[in-house]
């Protein structure tokens, strides 16, 4: 896990920044919707701004495409400030999620309309045209009109006006959010290799925790109107920084912790820990269900603890098996372990005690509060 951390940390660290926020904030009157954030967002990459309705996420894309002013701060353009330039002069363009189509134009004219505005010759814009639809697989519909076809056509068809002007960063709005589940999944994998085909940055809104780590190079998390943890989906999913970015991103036990010095380490239900922490007194210990499994007997690594739990419930979840635990010198915390489904698990008995077994390497310390 640790070198694919390192992986996609060194080949996100190889793009240029195409957008950089310093220090933009947003305020109303007196209510200040977003903290002072500081942001970069690279080539080529595939960005998604992550968190729970009204975190300002949306209100940093709207500031990034120029529908909504900064209150205060500069937003780059490969080093030139565009915070005051008007919407129709910054090369980006918008994916909304109603995806804004005109209804009494084909799809071929709906993709094509920003070329027309832009004075494009019509040759042109019929070459183009053509093209991008091929790309979104559409060439077969470009006669038809928006009310002909299905929610997951006319996304690509948004997709397709986007992408039509080539600009240099496409922003999406929870574009997928009104798709049915299925159709989102398939969405969800089309824009990841759509993104991937043409190379363009996409910065991508969403609430929804796995779709952000399946479609993402980087994770920027917020909430309410702090940007909290910017990372790749591993460095987030196992290494949160802090109990918010632990809680909301995906499903995690949650211990208490409290380390006294560097020297005694760090004191949990789980039993003493060598790691150390970059906070002191009471702390949080952050473990994912999959990352503790049961000891066989197998001969342990260096970097491997196990500890004493109490079996209290098993769940059957198809390819996988939850186990609920008690741990801690009374069994007063729970913990949660998912594993793979196996017939050994058909040997386990609730009520009996059991051994934990996992790597240090999988725990995060975090501040409490």
């Amino acid at each position: 896990m640790t070198a694919l951390l390192s992986d996609r940390a060194d080949l996100a660290a190889d793009r240029q920044n195409v957008i950089q926020l310093v220090g933009v904030t947003k305020s109303y009157k007196s209510v200040d919707v977003l903290k002072p954030v500081d942001l970069d967002i690279r080539d080529g990459e595939f960005l998604t701004i992550l968190g729970p309705s009204g975190s300002g996420k949306t209100t940093i894309l709207r500031m990034i495409g120029g529908f909504t002013p900064p209150s205060c701060g500069r937003i780059l353009l490969r080093g030139t400030d565009i915070a005051q330039v008007p919407i129709f002069k910054r090369p980006f363009n918008t994916v909304f999620q109603d995806y804004a189509l005109f209804p009494h134009m084909t799809v071929a004219r709906n993709v094509g309309y920003g070329l027309r505005i832009r004075k494009t010759p019509q040759a042109e814009i019929k070459k183009r045209v053509q093209a991008v639809l091929e790309t979104v697989n559409l060439a077969d519909k470009a006669g038809r009109y928006p009310a002909e076809l299905s929610g997951g056509q006319r996304q690509r068809v948004a997709l397709a006006r986007a992408i039509v002007c080539e600009p240099q960063v496409i922003l999406l709005d929870e574009p997928l959010a009104a798709l049915d589940a299925e159709l989102r999944r398939s969405m969800q994998e089309f824009l990841k290799d759509l993104q991937r085909r043409i190379r363009t940055t996409f910065v991508f809104i969403t609430h929804d925790q796995e779709e952000a780590i399946s479609m993402s190079d980087r994770i920027a998390v917020m909430d309410h109107g702090n940007l909290v943890q910017v990372g790749t989906p591993e460095e987030i999913y196992y290494k949160p920084k802090s109990e918010f970015v632990a809680k909301f991103f995906g499903e995690n036990n949650i211990l208490p912790a409290a380390a006294k010095d560097q020297a005694s380490g760090i004191e949990s239900p789980l039993g003493r820990h060598s790691a150390s922490s970059d906070h002191q007194g009471e702390l949080l210990l952050a473990i994912r269900p999959e990352s503790f499994h049961l000891h066989d007997g197998a001969e342990m690594r260096a970097d491997e603890r196990m500890a004493k739990a109490r079996l209290d419930a098993i769940t059957f979840l198809g390819a996988t098996t939850q186990l609920s635990l008690s741990v801690g010198t009374s069994g007063e915390h729970r913990v949660k372990v998912r594993m793979p489904t196996s017939l050994s698990i058909r040997n386990l008995v609730v009520g009996n005690d059991v051994m934990l077994r996992w790597s240090e390497a999988d725990v995060s310390f975090l501040a409490k509060g």
